[in-house]
């Protein structure tokens, strides 16, 4: 349909370096047009110097609270580590967010430590998202923001889901029981219109049914069915292209996933999909440019209580 601009973002940048390939791969013979780096991983660095190759590539910044080490000493951030010095396994942080027996200075602090991770690596990211949507949990939500406009990042990604063609189940687009899907869609809607407002995003994410997102060989009729519907507006496709590592793709859950999505990416199919529906790829560089002024960015810092001090 014509009108519809897309932001096709690979998650995880620096994860690995099986996904930082597939993820260039996927933007130099493929649709993405923009990725999310993860800091301070076993790849990041290697992820960096491959940005040399792709100078049309949108860079934005995957905040992350779950994997590896985080970027402050740890005795600056002691909630949200464990005894051994890396972050909580994914499980734990989620129920110390659900208890808010975390310190939302310390999220706010290593986010923030993260984005200057960075920028002193030349990078100037385009927007932010996290790792597993963390920032969306209410103990973590007004750190995301502190850290993030502190930092004078002014795109985010959307906390909206939509399916296309949209789903006649109510609250499809969410998983868990309808009472929590309803509750989930109605706190998301209520951040886009609040909290998230002062920030520039796309009108929503693409999104699809329970049925689609548990089964990878759908993935083909998922996306294309997506670009066949997509409304006039603004939307982010976020995927998570990969390609096998000995030592990493083991423990990943989603490994096969991420090599399903890479070729697809880099399909003619999906290519001639967005041409036959007048899509029109951009980054959230290009959103920002063409938005309406929001908002000016605040420039309070977030004490970060010296770099390596403790």
């Amino acid at each position: 349909m014509s009108g519809a601009r897309l932001i096709v973002n690979a998650d995880d940048f620096g994860l690995s370096r099986g996904i930082s390939n597939a993820i260039l791969i996927a933007h130099r013979h493929g649709v993405v047009t923009s990725t999310s780096v993860m800091a301070n991983q076993q790849a990041s660095d290697y992820a960096l110097s491959l940005l040399g190759e792709a100078p049309s590539l949108g860079v934005g910044v995957h905040l992350n609270l779950t994997e590896g080490r985080p970027v402050l000493p740890v005795c600056q951030v002691p909630s949200l580590v464990s005894a051994n010095g890396y972050f909580h396994q994914r499980s734990a942080l989620f129920q110390k967010l659900w208890r808010f027996r975390v310190s939302g200075h310390e999220i706010a602090a290593e986010f923030q430590a993260q984005i200057r991770w960075l920028r002193e690596r030349g990078v100037n990211p385009t927007h932010a998202d996290s790792h597993l949507h963390v920032h969306l949990y209410p103990a973590a939500l007004r750190a995301f923001v502190r850290a993030v406009e502190s930092e004078g990042i002014r795109c985010i990604r959307s906390p909206l889901y939509t399916s296309w063609p949209p789903k006649k189940i109510l609250g499809d687009t969410h998983a868990g029981t309808l009472p929590r899907c309803l509750l989930v869609q109605g706190y998301r809607t209520a951040l886009h219109k609040t909290l998230l407002r002062r920030f520039t995003a796309p009108d929503s994410r693409v999104s699809f049914g329970s049925d689609d997102r548990n089964d990878i060989s759908r993935i083909p009729h998922s996306w294309l069915s997506a670009l066949d519907s997509l409304a006039e507006g603004t939307f982010e496709l976020a995927c998570h292209p990969g390609i096998a590592e000995e030592g990493f793709s083991a423990s990943d859950r989603i490994a096969a996933q991420r090599e399903e999505e890479l070729r697809y990416l880099t399909s003619p199919e999906f290519r001639e999909a967005v041409e036959r529906n007048h899509i029109r790829l951009i980054t959230y560089r290009e959103l920002l440019s063409e938005a309406i002024p929001t908002q000016s960015v605040s420039k309070a810092p977030v004490s970060m209580r010296g770099k390596w001090a403790c």
